[in-house]
């Protein structure tokens, strides 16, 4: 899994996914705001964690229709030519690549036309590198505003959890 949340301690959801996931046989959680702070990405490590992964999962809190920017940076400098694509360097050709988000907004503003649009590049990106992308999981109103609401956003989040589990299992 690879895990982009710049507050994972005020977290609810990417925390209660991460934390399930890493309880999982042979998974391992890389929690790019904590292993690079300063954006200064080890590619070789991270492509290598790349090539010893069945599949992989990016996980995130959605921030204004996209992911955080540790997730973008680091994607710009891992998913490189001659790695991930181009030049018969297709090295992820065949990996499994799930898109897992959470979300602090209502369904109501986020209709699936409008998640199709935010999670396009990353189908794409999979596409491209010729990866089997299984899907998009994703749950709303993952807030903590309120007691209520932070009981049905743990409730959410679990259920995504299990969702994954299945998803990764396939």
């Amino acid at each position: 899994m690879i895990l982009a949340h710049p507050n994972i301690e005020e977290s609810i959801g990417n925390k209660i996914i991460s934390n399930i996931i890493a309880q999982q046989k042979n998974t391992e959680v890389r929690h790019l705001d904590q292993l690079y702070p300063d954006f200064k990405i080890d590619i070789k490590t991270e492509q290598e964690a790349l090539l010893s992964a069945e599949t992989i999962v990016f996980q995130y809190p959605l921030f204004w229709y996209s992911t955080p920017a540790i997730l973008k940076e680091w994607i710009d400098q891992v998913f490189q030519y001659g790695f991930a694509f181009g030049a018969n360097s297709y090295n992820l050709e065949g990996k499994k690549i799930i898109l897992s988000f959470t979300i602090g907004s209502p369904t109501t503003d986020y209709p699936q036309d409008i998640i199709d649009k935010i999670t396009f590049h990353l189908k794409g990106l999979s596409q491209y590198c010729k990866m089997d992308f299984l899907g998009v999981l994703f749950c709303n109103d993952i807030n903590n505003y309120t007691d209520g609401a932070k009981e049905k956003a743990i409730d959410r989040s679990n259920s995504q959890a299990e969702k994954l589990i299945e998803l990764i299992n396939q």
